[in-house]
């Protein structure tokens, strides 16, 4: 699920600037999402990554997950309405997130082969 919510927020970032020059008006619709979606994405990071550290505690997937939930933070929230910098930022923090989220299914697969 949180490998699929990243790939859905790095398609989004890279569709809402093509979608902003063919229609401006739907700036104010699609600028407006990244709040929930980051409310998403916050949700289902914290579900995942407390799920699989309890089972295989190692610190590098919450350290993936935070920043990459940091610097989604910042392009929503700070960067809004700065379209290259907010995309930018977005499509890294999606990276990390969905580094964390491959990452912690690794080590849940290897947790539970060696359990």
């Amino acid at each position: 699920m949180g490998e699929v919510l990243s790939a859905v927020c790095a398609v989004h970032c890279v569709a809402t600037p093509l979608v902003l020059t063919l229609l401006p008006a739907a700036g104010s619709v699609l600028g407006g999402a990244h709040p929930v979606l980051f409310f998403f994405v916050v949700v289902v990071a914290a579900w995942a990554f407390v799920r699989g550290y309890r089972c295989h505690r190692r610190l590098v997937v919450p350290a993936l997950a935070l920043t990459g939930i940091a610097l989604l933070g910042f392009a929503a929230f700070v960067l809004h309405g700065e379209l290259l910098a907010d995309t930018a930022v977005s499509l890294v923090g999606a990276g990390f997130m969905m580094a964390a989220h491959a990452r912690n299914r690794a080590l849940l697969r290897s947790s539970h082969h060696h359990a």
